[in-house]
């Protein structure tokens, strides 16, 4: 089962270790693209310095939110990827987020989106 989890940054610096490192420890391996949108910050040097394993796209422009996602989904397209997780700079997941979605989408095939829910919501 091959899962992509896409992330897009713009100046993410402050969240990015919470959120990435969360990646890790998913019961359900999976691989990171990050889009990042310009960011004047240091969130680029980080990532290729602390996350190697991320495929980073450094963005020329500040292409936002949806056309970052747009570059990642195109990406999961082009790499044949089963599962697609769009995941904020500023969130993370729990070890279990990403099997849960899995297992939903197992008993009801015919959905198409299946999203995670913070339990304070």
């Amino acid at each position: 089962m091959k899962v992509l989890v896409i992330v897009v940054t713009y100046n993410a610096l402050q969240w990015i270790d919470r959120c990435l490192a969360s990646l890790l420890n998913s019961t359900i391996p999976v691989d990171c693209i990050v889009i990042d949108n310009m960011s004047t910050d240091d969130t680029v040097k980080y990532i290729k310095k602390s996350y190697k394993w991320v495929h980073l796209v450094s963005s020329k422009k500040n292409l936002g939110f949806g056309q970052g996602n747009n570059i990642g989904l195109q990406y999961a397209i082009d790499n044949n990827y089963e599962f697609v997780y769009l995941l904020n700079q500023d969130a993370w997941i729990f070890p279990d987020t990403l099997r849960n979605l899995i297992d939903v989408y197992n008993l009801h095939t015919e959905y198409g989106i299946i999203k995670s829910v913070s339990p304070g919501y």
